[in-house]
Formats: structure tokens, sequence, C-alpha cells
């Protein structure tokens, strides 16, 4: 529990290598009062563990790892080591041992600068893996299967009755609203976005509606079987989504979870609309999940303050809180169905989370009747008058 987004066969071979390259630079150092930490971050971020992560994100955390473990503050003893452990100040080597000998051999999270609940995550990995693993072992095999009408229709049958229904909720209260080109050009990115989030979700609606009806007419009509259909059939028989059903969305990796995904999503884009028509999306609540694609309508919100505030887009830094009266910015924003991870909520603010701790919960905001929702939005950066040399630059 590192941090990582995958696994990395980071071996002994590399910690001998990085141990190796320490010795060299103390012995280049003896008669320097100062360590050339910079060079020892180069080499043990490009040149040993680097070298083996292909992902930015963990580049970052390894980063972060060296310069926590490697600086002047920790080598000094005012800083403490993995947050408990105060590097000696001598030379003698069993003092070094005795230290080495009260360290546990097991890590705690802590160590890594980690929630202690993170043990929860890989809990949470092994078991997916585990699910993937039985799901595999249920599902029907692709090459055992030749069309079968009454077999594939007790298989697929309840697919089928779930879009049904989830199509049916979709088009209850006047169906689907009509998008015109004046609204898709508005001059407000945000109205922009949810007509053209909106217009794209509908589109993509009656390809699934259309490949549901050809699936249907199959199994239950007089329908051909394309090699469309078949696909389509062969992917949801497996457990898996149809490569045309993720082209058009990243979701869920079960078909019922995306369907119901799906249409939760475009039931959303309709209140959405109705907000925007009524001039209350920014005084409402929002979901983000109801959005297929949330980072735009960020980047759509960043325009319209940046217009409104007459700065660029890149002087704009974003500001949370659970009080909306305490933000300042012409464009504030409440977002409900907060979901916290590797912390806690008391008293307004975010803290540690105890060990026992779920590792996705919903927030203390969200369970409160009083406060329902957490606020953000963009406000103009600042420079920090802590640092005066920076604004000659």
């Amino acid at each position: 529990y590192m941090g990582w987004s995958k696994f990395y066969e980071f071996a002994y071979g590399d910690f001998k290598a990085g141990a190796s390259v320490i010795d060299s630079i103390v012995e280049q150092m003896e008669n320097s009062p100062t360590v050339p930490w910079r060079t020892l971050y180069g080499l043990l971020e490009n040149a040993i563990y680097g070298g083996r992560i292909d992902n930015d994100s963990d580049i970052r955390v390894l980063r972060a790892y060296i310069e926590k473990f490697f600086n002047d503050e920790t080598l000094a003893g005012r800083g403490k080591l993995g947050g408990f452990i105060t590097v000696p100040q001598t030379k003698s080597y069993k003092e070094y041992l005795v230290l080495v000998n009260k360290m546990r051999d097991q890590d705690t999270p802590a160590v890594f600068g980690l929630p202690l609940n993170i043990d929860r995550a890989v809990q949470r990995y092994n078991t997916k893996l585990v699910v993937e693993s039985l799901k595999t072992l249920m599902s029907v095999n692709v090459e055992d299967v030749k069309f079968d009408k009454e077999k594939w229709a007790g298989l697929l049958g309840p697919v089928i009755r779930l879009w049904k229904t989830l199509q049916t909720q979709i088009g209850e209260q006047g169906g689907l609203p009509q998008i015109r080109k004046q609204q898709l050009d508005s001059e407000d990115p945000i109205e922009a976005f949810i007509y053209a989030e909106a217009l794209n979700a509908f589109i993509n609606l009656e390809k699934i509606q259309a490949a549901v009806e050809g699936l249907n007419g199959v199994l239950f009509g007089t329908g051909l079987l394309t090699s469309e259909i078949q696909s389509d059939a062969m992917s949801l028989l497996t457990g898996n989504i149809p490569s045309r059903w993720s082209a058009i969305w990243d979701g869920p990796l079960n078909p019922s979870g995306w369907l119901k995904g799906f249409a939760r999503r475009t039931l959303g884009l309709k209140r959405w609309i109705e907000k925007v028509k009524t001039n209350t999306l920014m005084t409402e609540e929002l979901a983000l999940s109801e959005l297929f694609n949330p980072d735009v309508f960020l980047n759509a919100l960043r325009q319209k303050t940046s217009r409104k505030l007459k700065v660029p887009i890149d002087g704009m830094k974003i500001a949370v809180g659970f009080e909306s009266g305490k933000l300042q910015s012409p464009f504030v924003v409440k977002v409900r169905g907060l979901l916290l991870q590797g912390c806690g909520f008391e008293s307004g603010r975010l803290v540690d989370p105890p060990q026992d701790l779920s590792l996705i919960h919903i927030s203390e905001p969200t369970r409160q009747a009083e406060i329902s929702y957490a606020v953000f939005c963009l406000k103009k950066k600042t420079l920090p008058v802590s640092y005066p040399h920076l604004r000659a630059h």
C-alpha cells in the first residue's frame, strides 16, 4: 500500500544500486558541508527506480517519497523518518543497529505518509481480483457457445428487460427535451457544455436502443442475426461491455451496471437542462456524478469565471469549503453526494481517518440535514507575500 497505481517489480537489486549511489555521494562529499540532494534525487528518480515506472502519477509518488526521506531536516535529526524514527546523530554502528532492531517487521501506513485505513484499499483490490476470477469461471465460454435462440434468450433476457425499464424511466415526464443549435452556440460556456453533453447523451441513447432492439428482435422475434448483433451478444454473454457501447462511455465493467449508469446520467442531464432554463443551475445543489464528462464542466466553469474576473484561465485556483458564505467568487457551485477517500470529516474540517474507517464513505456534511453539500469556486491566484523574490519574475 505505497500509493502506486499498479504493481511494480522493484527488487533487492534496485535497493543495492541505490545504496551504492549514496555511498559514492558520501565519499565525494567528505570535505563538503552540504549534501547534493538534487543529484541524489535525479539518480534515484531517473536511473534506479524511475526506470521501471511508466505512469506520470506514480513518478510524482516516487518523487514525493524521495524528498520525504532524503532531506537535511531528517538527516540532522530535526525531522522524523517515516513520522516516528529519529536518525541518530552519531557514527556508531551499534546505535543504528539498535534502531533497526526496534523497527516493526511489517511497515505501517504512517511510514509512507498514508492514512491508517489504507489497508482497506489492499483488501478491496484483492477482493476485486477474486470477483473477476469468479466471473471468469461463471461466464460462458464463447468458443463453446453457438447461436441457440432459446439459450441466448434465457441468458440475455434480463439485460433486455432491464434496458426496457430504464428506457421507460428516461422517457417519462415529457420525454427528451429538444436541443436547438442556438442553445449549443450559447455564449455561456456552462450552458453550451450542458446542452452539448445532453445532446450527445440523447444520440447515444438512440444507438443503445437500436442495439438492444436488434438483439431483442433476434431472440424474441424474427430479426436477422447480423455480425454486429452477434458481437454484442457474445460480449454480453461473457459479462463484458460490447465494444460499441464502451466507445460511447467508459463506465462500469458489467453490463447491468453500465446500463444503469448511462440511464442515471441521461436522466440527470434532463434535470440539468431544466435548471439552465429556469436559471437555477448555480443556486441549486449539483451532483457531478450525473455528468459523463464532469472535467469538461469544470473547464467550462473556469472559462466563465475567467471572463467575469477578466483574468487568464491559468491565473485562477480552485477553492473548496463546506460553507458557501465563506467563498468569495462570482460563481460558487454546490456539490451534493460528496465522497471522501482516505480522510475523515469533523467540525467542518478534514482529519486523518481512524483505522476502521471505510475506504470510501459519504462525508459527514452530506448526512446532515442542515448541510447537505460542499461548495467550490474558482478564484484569482494571489502571490504569497512570504516569497517576494518571485514578484520580480
